[in-house]
């Protein structure tokens, strides 16, 4: 099974320049300066869709009764112990 995959894309020189600068002064290459910018996208990405998906329940009257429901159980568990 392969680790990593190939691709091929274009980018603009100003942005490349930047990259290749960023590598030199981490002496890191082109594609790990890449590859963490992507990471970072991909975190930033989910981060966004989990507190969209949060706010998005917050205006929801069934599911904060459920969630309260819920916190009433976890109390009575955590007296218990």
């Amino acid at each position: 099974m392969k680790t990593t995959i190939s691709f091929t894309s274009t980018i603009s020189p100003a942005l490349i320049a930047w990259i290749d600068k960023r590598a030199r002064i981490e002496k890191r290459t082109r594609r790990a300066v890449l590859e963490e910018a992507v990471k970072s996208y991909q975190r930033d990405a989910v981060k966004s869709s989990l507190k969209e998906g949060f706010e998005r329940a917050a205006l929801d009257a069934d599911l904060l009764e459920l969630v309260e429901w819920g916190m009433d159980d976890y109390q009575r568990l955590v007296s218990r112990t």
